[in-house]
């Protein structure tokens, strides 16, 4: 997407948009027009349409297997550390805490 509709502080002129794993860029690629894909499967490996060169490779692997062909092409331009805010879920729900202070099962 190359439009101005992201609020990213680095206005790279183009923008990775993930709709299954953001609410965000679902709005965003649903206003494009956008295809829903998978390239991921189940099992962790790349599919279609994540690449012939990759289909079937684990998605780490794959990961290791696209910097090297980035850098090989002269166009990798490093790895950056970024903070990233991950919800975590509790074994307990603070909400299924009755007012005697006991936990249901």
């Amino acid at each position: 997407v190359t439009r101005g509709d992201n609020a990213s502080p680095v206005p790279a002129g183009a923008v990775k948009v993930t709709p299954g794993h953001s609410p965000p860029d679902l709005v965003l690629a649903r206003a494009h027009g956008l295809p829903l894909l998978s390239v991921i499967g189940d099992d962790g490996t790349m599919c279609p349409p994540g690449g012939g060169w990759l289909q079937g490779v684990h998605r780490f692997v794959a990961r290791e297997k696209v910097v090297a062909a980035l850098a090989e092409r002269g166009l990798y331009r490093g790895t950056q550390d970024h903070a990233m805010t991950l919800p975590m879920c509790r074994y307990r729900c603070p909400h299924r805490v009755t007012l005697s202070g006991h936990v249901p099962p």
